[in-house]
Order: C-alpha cells, then structure tokens, then sequence
C-alpha cells in the first residue's frame, strides 16, 4: 500500500482499523518506542514454552492498537504446533445486550467452525452430542441450516447459531434461559471439543477474544468479568481476553487477576509528560505513523505536531486526520493546515463536552491537578466512568503510573477553571 500522493489517498489511507494483511504491516506498522515496547513478543514466549494451558487478561485502553497487536501475534504463532481461533465479539455477538452464556456459546461455536472448515474429523459421538446440545438450547432446527444452503447461502451451523445470537433477542433470550442452570453442561463440552481438535490436529488451540473491553457499559464489563471470572479459566485450552483498563481501577480487580496467569498491558504512549513538557520519543512515533501513510508534502511538521500534542490515543489522532484530510480535500487544498486540524479537533471537543455532566467535570479538573484518578469510595464510581469514556486516560513512565485527561480537552479545562 503506497504513500499517499494526495489528499484523496491520503483520506482512504487513515482509516480507523486495525492493521490485518501483511502488507498493511510492511507498509504502515510503527515499533513502539524502546521504553514501551510492545508486550506481545513476551505474550508469544509465554504462550510457546508453557507446558500448562494458561489464561492472560490483555489491557489498554480503547483505541491504544491492542487489536493490532493481537494481529501481530497471530503472524508470530507457529503455526505447526498450534492452532488459533481469534474471533471479535462485536462481530459475532450484541454488545449492547451482552451476557456470559452468549459469550461462551460463542466461543464453543468459534472453535467448532474452525474445526469444520478446515476440515478436522472430530470424533462422531463428541460432535454429535455437541450439535445437539447447542441446537437444542438454541432451539434452532437443522432445516434452518439447510434452508439457508438451499437459498444460496453458504452457511456452517456455527454460523447460522451465531448470526441468531447476535441479532435475534428471542433467541438470547431462551439461551440463557437454557443455560441458567446448563453453563457447566456446555463448558463440559466446550472442554470435550478443544480436546478432541487438541488430538486430532496434533496441535495445541490458543483462543484470542478481542473487543471484550468495548462492552458498551461499565457495569456490563464488571457484571461480565467481576462476577464470571472462574468460568473464564475453565476452558482447557490457552484463551487470551482482552481487558478494560478502567476496571484495574475497581478495589475488586486485585481479587480476579491471581485468577488468571498474567494481565499484559499494552501502556498508552503520553505526548505530554507528567511535567508538562512534550515528550519527543512518543511524538516521533506518532509522527510515523502519519509519514508512513502519505508524503511530506501533505502536511507540515508544525500542523502534524499540533494534531499530535492535541490528542491522547491512536485511534483518536488517527481519527483526527483523517478528518482533517477531508476538510482540506473539501476546501480545495493541496496540503492539510492547521485551520484543518484545529476544526477536526474541535468537533470532537463539543462531542464531549455535551456529554460530561457537572460532577465529570469537577472530577476531570481534580484528575488534571493531581495525576491520578481515584474514586472517593467504593460508591463513587466517577473517576472510573472517565477513564471508561475515555475523557481520562492513564500512562506510565519510569516514574511510575499517572493519569490525566484526554489531551484533546486541555482547552475545555481552562474553561471549566475558569467557570469555578
């Protein structure tokens, strides 16, 4: 994928996705600085020398490339001693009305289609009594299946079940009706599956669940982590979940992480350090991941560095520019300026600050003061609903962990000051 050469290439390629293909990571991928690498290197290792089938919490906030990272690691696996299943949840479930049993439906139907298409002959009584159970506490039947491969459409019966998951309420509804008192029936056959794959493949599964950290709700992810946490160890296979930051934040998470083997965090790179000053090695990152995407003469140095120093995570600079090319490709530029930048930015501001309800703002103001963002009591859960909306966010240096907001919002702060 080529440098942009104008505008218009330049727009197509900033788009707010995670790198997949190999030549989107030859041509775009940017090696975190030194002092904060990327932790998947380490996860490969530890993945690759376990003898036990070990379980990791991925942290970092949204929008910080733990979906690229996850890409990566599926490139780094060998592929001759182990077998990966990754699947996102926004793909394949609804977010928006999300609960445990759904989640390990799916990931029983994950490793099932995967066994399926690549055409792995599971022992006949295992895959029998599995495709029993799920249709039967799915109440789908097999002409269902058929119908759809009658209509044209290529359909598994693992697809078909989750496309019914994930868009018919009735049907989530008598699932967990089903499993309110059947969760430890079908994580058994969970089990009997990854084994049956685990033998007939001669390989070790390693399941990679991305997206669980972009639960709508902070309650939803602390009603799905907090209160499932044991059933999330219980698969026999290595499983990779991604985590929400915000919820390292809750006093309860000290009792869930010696659940699992290890909670790897991909850290948030600060453009501005604790001080004040501007952290050069982090803007240079920054910096390359835009020149990676287009040629110099697009933007200069002064206007990148603006939209860099003004925003808190990748996925929002990224955001930014592209919203910035746009705006210069409407008004007839040859090269995005600073007007560009500076309407982008203030669009997301306003979008915030509609948003953010007078005890949000007191709260932000306190973060910003003191670096840190902490709860007053366990029945104040403002500073988490900051860091979960993103408007704050968290960082580390060699001094140690600090937060502060969003960069972007720097302005709306001054603001606030002055309205006290």
């Amino acid at each position: 994928m080529p440098k942009a050469k104008n505008l218009k290439e330049a727009y197509n390629n900033l788009v707010v996705e995670p790198l997949e293909t190999a030549e989107e990571f030859r041509d775009f991928y940017v090696e975190r600085p030194a002092k904060a690498p990327s932790p998947i290197e380490e996860l490969r290792d530890r993945i690759e020398i376990s003898d036990r089938k070990e379980k990791y919490l991925f942290l970092g906030f949204r929008g910080s490339g733990k979906s690229t990272e996850l890409n990566r690691l599926l490139d780094m696996i060998d592929p001759h001693r182990f077998l990966v299943v990754s699947y996102s949840i926004r793909d394949q479930l609804n977010v928006s009305d999300f609960d445990f049993r759904d989640f390990f439906v799916s990931m029983a139907l994950m490793i099932y289609d995967r066994a399926e298409v690549d055409g792995v002959k599971l022992n006949r009584d295992i895959e029998e009594d599995f495709k029993d159970f799920v249709k039967r506490i799915t109440k789908v039947e097999e002409d269902e299946v058929s119908g759809s491969r009658a209509a044209g459409i290529s359909l598994t019966l693992a697809k078909v079940l989750l496309l019914k998951l994930g868009r018919e309420a009735k049907t989530r509804e008598y699932v967990r009706k089903e499993l309110e008192m059947q969760i430890s029936d079908l994580i058994q056959r969970l089990n009997w599956l990854i084994v049956d794959v685990e033998d007939k493949t001669d390989k070790k599964l390693v399941v990679i669940v991305d997206d669980l950290d972009k639960l709508t709700r902070v309650e939803q992810a602390e009603e799905f982590f907090y209160k499932n946490y044991e059933l999330l160890t219980q698969p026999s296979c290595f499983v990779i979940y991604t985590f929400p930051i915000p919820l390292t934040f809750n006093p309860y998470f000290e009792n869930v992480r010696p659940a699992f083997d290890d909670a790897i965090i991909l850290p948030q790179l600060p453009v501005i350090n604790r001080d004040g000053s501007r952290n050069e090695t982090n803007l240079g990152f920054y910096r390359s991941v835009v020149r990676n995407r287009m040629e110099d003469h697009l933007i200069d140095d002064a206007v990148l560095d603006e939209a860099i120093l003004s925003t808190g995570k990748l996925s929002e600079f990224v955001s930014i520019m592209r919203d910035a090319t746009i705006k210069a490709y409407r008004n007839k530029r040859e090269k995005i300026v600073n007007e560009d930048v500076e309407s982008a930015l203030e669009k997301l501001r306003r979008t915030y600050d509609r948003t953010l309800t007078e005890a949000h703002k007191r709260r932000a103001l306190a973060i910003h003061e003191s670096k840190e963002a902490r709860d007053l009591d366990k029945d104040d859960g403002i500073s988490r609903e900051l860091l979960f909306s993103l408007t704050a966010v968290e960082y580390e240096d060699e001094n140690g962990r600090w937060c502060d907001v969003d960069p972007l919002l720097l302005p709306l702060v001054e603001k606030w000051k002055m309205q006290e």
